[in-house]
């Protein structure tokens, strides 16, 4: 081999080694600007995913030009499952019909389900709040507290027979407490306490509808615990107690639920 051709192959060899290293540096700058999941979304080109995200920028936009001093704003996708009881009371209402309930009056709740979203942040940067709006299939177990019956010749029965089906839009109000049981910078726990408004979507049953027993909207007072793992994901448990009538007067019936969920934030999933 002679020299010039030496030459020429150490050369090509020099460009080919300087080319790898220039490559090798811009993939490591590059991989310390981006964490893994967002190298991910580079490559992994998700369905939807544009809309999504335009959508949940102009939703941000919005909220923080309406709620000036709500700041500091995360927002989390939610689901979870709902155990619910009614507590009648017919009082004087009167009707021509008349309910064998011996096998509609039942103790104990009734499961359902829920699915929404929610909004956690600061208020006037000190105060923890969270806004939340879901919709709940609502299933009770209806709990007759005056039943009236004709011993031996007829069981319980009652004037006024009780849905015990319903689809409800729920939004709710929450002050966060943030409880130092634990290493905060791992878990966190959190006292939640507010008022939630259900509005009624489903009809009521033909029996209701003859004189519009059920209202449209229910307050609750809504309060419970919550764990959250270092931002991956939270889990709650709330409790719901009726404050208004689900029914007009003279009809009182008391909705209570336990919700059990998970929620996470929309921005891992999009």
């Amino acid at each position: 081999m002679s020299v010039f051709q030496k030459l020429s192959f150490l050369s090509i060899l020099f460009l080919t080694l300087l080319v790898q290293n220039i490559a090798l540096g811009q993939t490591n700058i590059t991989d310390k600007k981006l964490s893994q999941k967002q190298q991910d979304k580079l490559y992994l080109k998700q369905p939807g995913s544009e809309a999504a995200q335009k959508l949940k920028k102009n939703f941000k936009a919005s909220w923080n030009k309406t709620f000036v001093n709500f700041t500091d704003n995360s927002t989390y996708l939610l689901a979870g499952m709902s155990f619910s009881n009614q507590a009648i009371t017919a009082a004087g209402f009167n009707s021509r019909f008349n309910y064998n309930i011996s096998d509609n009056s039942t103790g104990g709740y009734k499961p359902g389900y829920f699915a929404g979203f929610r909004v956690d942040g600061l208020y006037k940067d000190k105060k923890n709040y969270s806004f939340q709006v879901s919709l709940n299939k609502i299933a009770t177990a209806n709990n007759y507290k005056d039943a009236k019956s004709l011993t031996p010749f007829l069981g319980s029965f009652s004037n006024f027979k009780a849905d015990d089906q319903f689809l409800n839009l729920s939004m709710a109000m929450h002050y966060k407490k943030l409880l130092a049981i634990s290493d905060t910078s791992k878990f966190k726990f959190y006292f939640v306490l507010g008022p939630s408004l259900d509005t009624r979507l489903s009809g009521q049953s033909a029996d209701n509808l003859v004189n519009n027993n059920y209202a449209s909207f229910l307050l609750r007072g809504d309060l419970g615990f919550e764990f959250e793992n270092k931002n991956f994901y939270t889990l709650f448990l709330h409790y719901k107690q009726g404050l208004t009538s689900f029914t007009k007067s003279p009809i009182k019936t008391n909705v209570n639920s336990f919700e059990l969920g998970m929620m996470i934030k929309a921005s891992d999933l999009f």
